[in-house]
């Protein structure tokens, strides 16, 4: 087995379409690269049904932004050391790059929060989650392998990744959520929503009714959608658990799955979650498509392994950056709002989560090891 960072660093360099992920709380970093002629997109969700391979989903399939599949074909492990050994911790606390905490809302935010805010109040629905991005300059000293080297050290919890296709240029996430994940008959996804900030590694307080109600939205329905599948939900939860910087609600919800050549065909069911959309899902989605003001790309989309035969491990893609160009990179980050949401509330919590990539973006200069 390979140690260190170089042949990632190598990969980059090279370009082409590959990934590099580490599942969450393992030492071991997988590598997958295949010819760009073998690289699949597709259409549909479903038209994963009985495919093996990488998976890279958008948000919403469109012009663009179709879903990408990378065959295994030459693939690679590298050891990380622990997080101990290179003096690195789950963060309890946000770390602060490019400035502090930006506590005031954009007019452009403040304004679609508004629009987002009246349909709540009007009834229209009973969740919906308000996103927004946000461009970084790129430090000309940036190192992708490095960025992610940093992101598998700190964020041991999380489901950390490198992704790169001439198509979708460069994408780097440490992501707490799963979307699907099993094999051999016995699958599992969550129900992960309401934030907090930690202090000294905990919870700020109790968790609010508002937090308390997002998750209790997302936990029925992702059992609703899998009753309407045929399958048996069982759920444990909600409890809390912590990614990063943020404590988060979560409820585990196990099932059999008698055959899995229809994964695909399921996925479309289960996404997107209302941890990412809203409520009611399907009208929730439109709404967001017309009045969120940008296009989400593959932000709050899926990702990972698809193993039909062995292991299948998808996680919703958050706490995620895009590279724009040589010079820029893109942050993106959301959340759930209720009837009772506040906008300045609500803001600070995507600069909270927005911390995760920062981080890692300091973390990804040369000079800083």
């Amino acid at each position: 087995m390979l140690d260190g960072e170089d042949i990632i660093g190598r990969w980059v360099a090279q370009g082409g379409a590959f990934v590099w992920f580490r599942e969450p709380g393992q030492r071991v970093c997988r590598g997958i690269r295949a010819s760009l002629s073998s690289l699949e997109s597709f259409p549909d969700i479903p038209s994963l049904d009985g495919k093996t391979g990488f998976v890279f989903a958008p948000f919403r399939i469109g012009e663009g932004h179709p879903l990408w599949l990378l065959p295994f074909g030459e693939e690679v492990s590298v050891r990380m050391p622990a997080a101990s050994e290179a003096g690195e911790t789950e963060a309890p606390v946000p770390v602060e790059f490019g400035g502090r905490l930006e506590r005031s809302p954009s007019a452009d935010y403040g304004c679609v929060f508004r629009e987002f805010s009246t349909a709540l109040r009007q009834g229209a629905f009973r969740k919906l989650v308000l996103s927004r991005r946000s461009t970084e300059a790129l430090p000309g000293d940036f190192s992708w392998a490095r960025a992610f080297y940093a992101a598998c050290r700190r964020y041991v919890r999380s489901y950390v990744y490198l992704f790169h296709t001439p198509h979708t240029g460069f994408w780097l996430g440490a992501t707490p959520e799963i979307l699907l994940a099993g094999g051999e008959g016995a699958y599992r996804t969550m129900a992960l929503a309401g934030t907090q900030a930690l202090c000294h590694g905990e919870p700020e307080g109790p968790w609010s009714e508002k937090n308390i109600r997002e998750q209790a939205f997302v936990t029925e329905y992702i059992n609703e959608r899998l009753r309407l599948c045929g399958l048996v939900p069982e759920a444990e939860g909600p409890y809390t658990v912590t990614a990063g910087e943020l404590a988060h609600l979560r409820t585990d919800i196990c099932f059999a799955l008698s055959s899995s050549d229809r994964i695909g065909s399921l996925l479309q069911d289960l996404h997107p979650t209302p941890a990412v959309c809203g409520l009611p899902a399907p009208e929730a989605f439109r709404f967001i498509g017309r009045h969120e003001g940008y296009d989400r790309s593959y932000y709050a989309g899926f990702l990972g392994c698809l193993s039909p035969a062995g292991h299948t491990a998808l996680y919703v893609n958050l706490r995620c950056m895009q590279g724009i160009g040589a010079q820029g990179i893109r942050l993106y980050a959301g959340g759930g709002l209720l009837p009772a949401s506040v906008c300045e509330e609500e803001w600070l919590e995507t600069e909270r989560k927005m911390q995760t990539m920062k981080y890692v973006i300091s973390k990804g200069l040369r000079h800083v090891f």
